[in-house]
């Protein structure tokens, strides 16, 4: 039950993650209806000839029905070269709604207009009073942000000819590239004051960051104000048609009146912040003049289409790299993480194993299936932006099985690896020595039992096995007893230690037994040895001299063989009288060495130098002879 338990909850959590990242938000309307709050003052100033202050206003386009905290807002500045309009101007509401639509915040604002039109530099105040006018109306959305849930970090500028000269120059003009103009003309002689001294004193008079700018026919004073610093790197889409004989769509002055400062249009902007790295597009109306959407309404939709990818590319959150075990084994438990963002969430997907919990950015997986498989993360920012998918490869593997056999010989072990799966070897010998071959040999030097254990990995898990084997060491050769019954000898030894005892008679014969007894047919004296083996194949050996007079029938004299020299080097003489006669020469395992027939009155010389130095057994046999003598070969 508690499994189908932990499945199911996977399961939902899963499903709830997953829906979490799907948003078509700011890529297309997602909200039929918008609710706009108009009239709300932002600030008063004293505007082009008049001493009585001008109080400001705007209005404010939110989707009905949104419910997150923080939301991207859009500033429009009506057109109308500083002389006209209106924030209610065709197409402003229209353009407001929609983007109010497609999830953001739109505020359409006033701003002083007015200026001297027979003097450039009173143009240029005028520009100047715009920009505060327009940095006024930010700071205060930005002063109230938690009122209308805007996200502050994310605020864009927009509007049309004259609108866009102020959200250009108010973005990338510094205080001190201020014209000498602003600080008062012969006709004009009041100092404007600084970019944000005018209007109000929201959010401490401090302008924020701009994310983007929408420029629809706008111009700035100078490029150069277009500065390579974190400051000015703030993403630009142009728009405007090129022929354009209001703004100049390259460089010129306005309406192409020479008593205008010269100005850059959208080719030039587009340039230096393609030259010094910052995010821009130009779209060229081709054939179009000034602000053609009047003229031609169906262009308003290819701004929309030119700028909604735009904006989304930038509110996009930077990729993820997901960090965590790329290698495991079967049933492992692993933890990824990606980088966290404020107010983000993270949606996982997976082949192969299960989620066993999920906290913000990082994600705890039991992998359960063998193989390679694909864990997937995207994110989803605090403005309800997707961001791409990061992919990252998981490969599970099966746990190695660790097995192995051993031969012991005394005190030597060999190991023989029979595991699965496994690319290191670590062998502990249960005597403080180690090995860290598959199939390694290792001498013990001392007889006991010991475990061994072998641990096995393929670079990722590891198993155990164990074993546990006996050594031994070679006994000391037992001393050999015998007691003489008539032709019959009984053997004993004290040997200990052996698992196999194996008897030579000294006459050719032998047996494998404890206690054996064994009948002798001629007198002589007979080298009797008893060959020891342990369970581990160690082999020792003692033997004795029986001095033996048989019982029955003497066996027939020796003097007329003679046998010399003994002990022997290489050459050994042998001389008889019999007629037949055959010396066959023997180890002390009863092992057939040598064989010569001996023929009578013959002198024979038999070459043992292929013997190795040590007690042989010489046999002598014929009609009527059989005797066994000890020979040394030295």
């Amino acid at each position: 039950m508690k499994k189908w338990l932990l499945i199911l909850s996977s399961a939902i959590l899963y499903i709830s993650a997953s829906a979490q990242c799907t948003s078509d938000r700011y890529t297309r309307p997602v909200f039929q209806n918008v609710t706009t709050t108009s009239g709300v003052q932002f600030g008063s100033a004293l505007p082009y000839g008049s001493l009585i202050q001008q109080s400001l206003y705007l209005d404010i386009y939110e989707p009905t029905g949104d419910t997150i905290a923080n939301r991207p807002m859009i500033v429009y500045a009506f057109g109308g070269g500083f002389l006209i309009g209106t924030r209610v101007d065709p197409p402003i509401p229209t353009y407001c709604t929609y983007l109010a639509q497609c999830g953001y915040v739109v505020v359409s604002i006033d701003y002083r207009i007015g200026f001297n039109v027979a003097d450039g530099n009173s143009a240029t105040r005028a520009v100047y009073r715009g920009v505060q006018d327009l940095r006024g109306a930010v700071r205060f959305m930005c002063q109230r942000g938690r009122q209308y849930r805007i996200d502050t970090n994310a605020i864009f500028l927009t509007g049309s000819s004259a609108g866009c000269f102020s959200g250009l120059h108010s973005t990338f003009m510094e205080q001190s590239d201020a014209p000498a103009a602003v600080h008062g003309i012969t006709l004009e002689p009041s100092d404007l004051g600084c970019l944000d001294c005018a209007d109000n004193t929201d959010n401490n008079s401090r302008m924020p960051f701009i994310r983007g700018i929408i420029s629809h026919w706008g111009a700035i004073l100078d490029t150069n104000f277009i500065r390579p610093t974190i400051k000015d790197n703030v993403p630009t889409i142009c728009i405007q048609g090129d022929q354009d004989n209001i703004v100049p769509y390259v460089s010129g002055p306005p309406f192409s009146i020479p008593i205008f400062p010269n100005v850059e249009g959208s080719l030039p902007i587009y340039k230096r912040m393609q030259d010094i790295g910052i995010k821009s597009e130009l779209h060229t109306l081709v054939g179009y003049g000034h602000e053609p959407w009047l003229l031609a309404p169906d262009l308003i939709d290819t701004c929309y289409v030119y700028e909604l990818p735009f904006l989304y590319s930038v509110l996009k959150p930077a990729a993820l790299a997901i960090s965590g075990s790329s290698t495991l084994c079967l049933n492992q438990t692993a933890t990824y993480t990606v980088r966290s963002d404020a107010g983000a969430s993270y949606c996982w997907n997976l082949t192969g194993g299960t989620i066993l919990s999920q906290n913000a950015n990082t994600v705890t997986i039991q992998w359960t299936a063998t193989g390679n498989h694909i864990l997937t993360v995207q994110e989803l920012t605090r403005n309800k932006v997707n961001g791409d998918i990061d992919s990252f490869t998981v490969h599970v593997l099966d746990y190695p099985v660790a097995a192995f056999g051993d031969s012991v010989l005394h005190t030597v072990a060999t190991f023989s690896d029979s595991s699965v799966g496994a690319t290191s070897w670590a062998y502990s010998f249960g005597d403080n020595a180690t090995a860290q071959t598959a199939d390694p040999t290792h001498d013990y030097h001392a007889q006991g039992s010991y475990t061994v254990e072998l641990i096995v990995s393929n670079g990722y898990c590891a198993d155990t096995a164990y074993r546990t084997l006996t050594t031994d060491t070679c006994p000391a050769a037992g001393t050999i007893s015998y007691v003489i019954s008539g032709d019959t000898v009984h053997f004993s030894t004290d040997q200990t230690g052996a698992g196999q005892l194996s008897w030579h008679f000294g006459d050719g014969d032998s047996v494998v037994g404890v206690n054996p007894s064994h009948v002798y047919t001629h007198s002589q004296n007979y080298l009797v040895s008893v060959w020891a083996t342990t369970t581990k194949g160690c082999r020792v050996y003692n033997s004795v001299i029986v001095p033996f007079t048989a019982s029955g029938v003497d066996d027939l004299s020796l003097t007329d063989v003679k046998i010399f020299p003994n002990p022997v080097d290489d050459l050994l003489h042998i001389s008889t009288s019999h007629t037949a006669a055959e010396i066959s020469i023997y180890d002390m395992s009863g092992k057939k060495m040598l064989q010569q027939a001996l023929h009578s009155g013959a002198d024979i010389i038999l070459n043992i130098s292929t013997l190795s130095c040590g007690a042989y057994i010489l046999k002598i046999s014929g009609d009527n002879l059989n005797s066994n003598q000890l020979l040394i070969k030295k």
